[in-house]
């Protein structure tokens, strides 16, 4: 995009987290913020940090995989703000344990969040971008949409179709003046370790709560600067954090040998039992 200043973003997603982080920096690059969460708490907090910013803020309460609720939201926004040029579709969950410990329930609640709600949020706003002289969308990924890593089986269908579905509809869009965006970051802090689900959720949430976590896991501003660049340069993917980075790189050069690791982590705990490695958290 060529200006931001004075623009109106919808961030989902941003209660906490990068959702937060990237809120707060799209405020200070002078953009006002519709807030989406399903959570009244963190928006408020996220909301109050807009306005510090000298920004306007407004929140808007709803579950991105309920679609009847985020076809609502354009209308909501456009009486509020008059405007959408930036849809941020952030709001994510994982699950950590390997897939045939999974619980359909949780197959279906993970999907429904991670794709559906991007899916909702694009179907959603689109018509709204369309009217705008310029807009973008950023949609997040993982890196585990880049490779496929055992023990994050459904967490990687997630995001490996957070992956494909924005490269398409960016190529879809390649003639409009609206710029599509995938994030693909590595392990950041944020809280989506600690509402995990799976055999391994309580593992990821301890490794979210140990002291190592500030050392080993990027901070969700991180992701919020890479966000920013994105839109001002409308890059088609952002891969965010070293892991990341290597991941990238294996899957280039390496593809489909996701299987490595799986042996691996087999050495360290048989797939019959208990499992022994660390899930990585995500966004």
């Amino acid at each position: 995009m060529r200006r931001l200043l004075d623009r109106v973003a919808v961030v989902t997603g941003a209660g906490s987290g990068i959702g937060r982080a990237t809120s707060v920096l799209l405020a200070r690059h002078g953009l006002d913020l519709a807030l989406v969460d399903l959570r009244p708490e963190g928006l408020e907090e996220t909301a109050a940090l807009v306005r510090a910013a000298g920004r306007t803020a407004t929140t808007h309460l709803a579950d991105v995989a309920d679609a009847d609720r985020m076809a609502e939201l354009p209308a909501e926004v456009l009486d509020a703000h008059g405007a959408c040029h930036v849809l941020v579709n952030n709001a994510g969950v994982t699950a950590a344990g390997r897939f045939d410990a999974e619980a359909i329930d949780d197959l279906d609640w993970i999907v429904g969040i991670n794709v559906w709600g991007v899916v909702h949020g694009c179907r959603a706003f689109l018509p709204v971008l369309r009217r705008m002289d310029e807009a973008h969308i950023v949609n997040l990924s993982s890196m585990v949409g880049l490779l496929g890593l055992p023990q994050n089986a459904s967490y990687s269908l997630t995001k490996g179709a957070v992956r494909s579905f924005s490269e398409a509809l960016r190529a879809e869009l390649v003639s409009t003046s609206i710029g599509v965006t995938v994030v693909l970051p590595g392990a950041i802090r944020t809280n989506i370790m600690f509402g995990a689900r799976g055999a391994e959720a309580d593992r990821l949430a301890r490794m979210g709560a140990s002291r190592l976590a500030p050392l080993a896991l990027r901070p969700p501003e991180a992701v919020a600067r890479r966000i920013v660049r994105a839109i001002e340069k409308n890059q088609a993917r952002v891969v965010v954090g070293p892991d990341a980075r290597a991941v990238d790189l294996v899957a280039r050069v390496l593809p489909g040998r996701s299987g490595l690791v799986g042996r691996l982590l087999d050495r360290l705990a048989p797939a019959n039992g208990p499992t022994g490695a660390e899930p990585a958290a995500r966004h």
